[in-house]
């Protein structure tokens, strides 16, 4: 009974006590010199757990203290103080517990790295960062994700998180996390690995990860303009070319610009003034250039005097083979490393009078480790540019159906076919006088290029004879025989000559060999010809896809000729067209499956360059 009394006295006491504890109003002495943590994290993942229920300790505890009460009674009042004991026990520790769900949190903070937590407290599913309260315990407060943002520092390690690779080849995703050193993927992970503490860390999810685009054909000489072919657009009573070259050279920066916020990183200027490349190969925009691949001059059998500029001339006109080798080494010096050559039937040279030509130059730039791009649009004229070492036909086959010789030929040499089909179909369409520009460029191209052909149009007879005579019978070459009876036989004969030229008809050919080609299993390679009248820098990219599903190709042919295809057809596979370790980090996150929509291609979220993350905002 002493006993009894002694612990009922001290339970009173302690009850007393703790009702004492609780109406304070002091400070937690558990807080005592302790530090108040606060830091953003970013959320990775939250899965369900189930805890441990402390109702056993409970009722366990619950019987010890009703058996300590009775512990004078007889056996019954022994075992009834002990029943009644575990009874409340589990309940107030089934009270205290509440649900045995919680959830386990996997969070991230650049400067501690991955933390896990578990914690009864749900966060919307949509909840990406939050504010950590680290004392004793830890509290997480749901806040903006632009704190998240705002807080990551940058750092020469990244790591993408949760973005969508594609499996090589296929139409499937799977999400990763790519590790970014200084300019390098160092790593693909699992998003189950852990990220490298102190990572700036760029939450991908949501996003699909695409190498950075490359259009392997455009023109750094030209602006797009009405003007800036005057060759074929005798117009420079309304606009000299030097002026449009000037205001080229003004706005190159910005043009270049353009390309890389649509998150095409990469192009290959396939020819203009020689004496330009170490101005471009060295050009500083005030945010972010492509990597550019140079050619010079298009090394050709045929001068074109109207092209020549202050810089140079466009067209470098060889008539022996010393001089086209001469030209190959001189252009290489300049840091040149595409070599163009020009096979076509201007100049009167049959096929193999062009290989006889051009092959030792070809040789000799092959020696040096150039690329070999050729312009052929003639059946015969392209066999003799794959025969003589071409590595890209530039263009494509645009007069006659490709034959089963043609594919074997491009198969067996490892050619690239790179046609550019919506570059001639503007001028097709100038000529015609029905150029349209989509939404798309009018929305975000160069007012001095879409304006000036309409300034091209209100001045038609400020136009040379030449280009006066095509805006008048071209549209007559894809009319009907009653339509052609108004004109008279010479008019009748200009009309077939102009049709072997400009027609609807050989458009139709271009695409059809495309599709036939890409059947066939020969490379395919991606370019737009940009820089030529109305075929806009980087915006044109747009236009030439839709050019290509229109010709029957799916959007992962089109996705591989615009990353490895074009990687290896300027021999940069090895650091372009793939997400993989040992690769430049030079890749976009794009906030659509792109296989499904092709127009998400040109709208990335974020485009990274050579390891460095480029504000799009800027750039726009």
């Amino acid at each position: 009974m002493k006993l009894n009394a002694l612990a009922q006295s001290f339970i009173g006491f302690s009850f007393i006590a703790a009702l004492t504890a609780c109406s304070s109003s002091g400070f937690e002495r558990t807080n005592l010199n302790q530090a108040n943590q606060r830091y953003h994290a970013i959320l990775l993942q939250q899965e369900p757990v189930t805890l441990n229920s402390s109702i056993p300790e409970g009722a366990v505890t619950g019987a010890s203290f009703g058996l300590f009460t009775e512990i004078d009674g007889d056996s019954e009042d022994m075992i009834s103080g002990m029943l009644a004991g575990a009874l409340v026990g589990s309940v107030i520790s089934a009270v205290t517990d509440g649900s045995n769900q919680a959830t386990r949190y996997r969070f991230y903070n650049q400067k501690k790295g991955e933390f896990s937590v578990v914690s009864k407290q749900k966060f919307d599913k949509n909840v990406q960062c939050v504010e950590v309260h680290h004392t004793n315990k830890i509290k997480l407060y749901a806040v903006d994700s632009e704190f998240c943002r705002l807080t990551r520092e940058d750092n020469s390690v990244k790591a993408i998180y949760g973005g969508k690779l594609q499996r090589i080849g296929t139409n499937a995703w799977h999400p990763a996390t790519v590790i970014v050193k200084d300019e390098l993927i160092i790593a693909v992970n699992p998003t189950s690995q852990e990220i490298p503490a102190g990572a700036q860390l760029i939450d991908g999810r949501g996003t699909w990860l695409i190498p950075g685009l490359v259009d392997g054909h455009v023109h750094l000489s030209q602006s797009g303009s009405a003007f800036t072919r005057p060759d074929m657009i005798g117009a420079t009573h309304i606009h000299s070319y030097g002026d449009d070259q000037s205001w080229l050279i003004d706005q190159l920066p910005s043009l270049l610009e353009d390309y890389v916020s649509l998150g095409i990183t990469t192009i290959a200027d396939l020819g203009g003034p020689t004496k330009s490349l170490h101005v471009r190969n060295q050009l500083n925009c005030e945010s972010h250039c492509p990597s550019i691949i140079s050619a010079g001059e298009l090394i050709s059998a045929t001068p074109v005097p109207a092209l020549n500029g202050a810089q140079g001339p466009t067209f470098l006109n060889t008539e022996t083979s010393a001089e086209a080798i001469a030209a190959v080494k001189m252009q290489r010096q300049f840091g040149a490393k595409i070599s163009k050559f020009v096979f076509t039937s201007e100049a009167g040279l049959s096929p193999s009078q062009l290989d006889k030509l051009f092959s030792p130059a070809i040789n000799e730039a092959k020696s040096l480790g150039q690329i070999i791009a050729v312009h052929a649009q003639d059946l015969d004229y392209a066999k003799a540019a794959i025969r003589a070492g071409a590595d890209i036909l530039v263009h494509g086959v645009m007069t006659a159906p490709v034959d089963d010789e043609f594919i074997e030929l491009a198969k067996t040499l490892n050619v690239t076919y790179m046609p550019t089909l919506t570059a001639y179909e503007h001028y097709l369409d100038i000529f015609k006088r029905q150029l349209t520009f989509s939404e798309f460029e009018r929305q975000f191209g160069d007012h001095y290029i879409i304006d000036s052909f309409a300034q091209l149009n209100e001045n038609l007879s400020a136009t040379d004879q030449m280009f006066q005579l095509f805006t008048r019978y071209v549209p007559f070459v894809d009319s009907s025989e009653k339509e052609r009876s108004s004109l008279t036989p010479q008019e009748q004969s200009i009309v077939a000559q102009l049709e072997t030229l400009f027609s609807e008809r050989i458009l139709q050919i271009q695409v059809a060999n495309l599709f036939t080609v890409a059947n066939a299993g020969v490379r395919l390679g991606f370019g737009t010809d940009a820089g030529n009248p109305a075929t806009l820098h980087a915006y044109s990219v747009a236009e030439e896809i839709n050019a290509w599903q229109h010709a029957g190709l799916d959007n992962l042919k089109i996705l591989h000729a615009l990353t490895e295809g074009n990687a290896i057809a300027y021999q940069i596979e090895k650091k372009q067209g793939s997400i993989a370790p040992g690769k430049s980090a030079t890749f976009n996150l794009l906030t659509q499956d792109p296989l499904q929509n092709t127009n998400t291609l040109l709208a990335p979220a974020l485009v990274i360059a050579n390891g460095n993350i480029i504000d799009l905002q800027e750039n726009k």
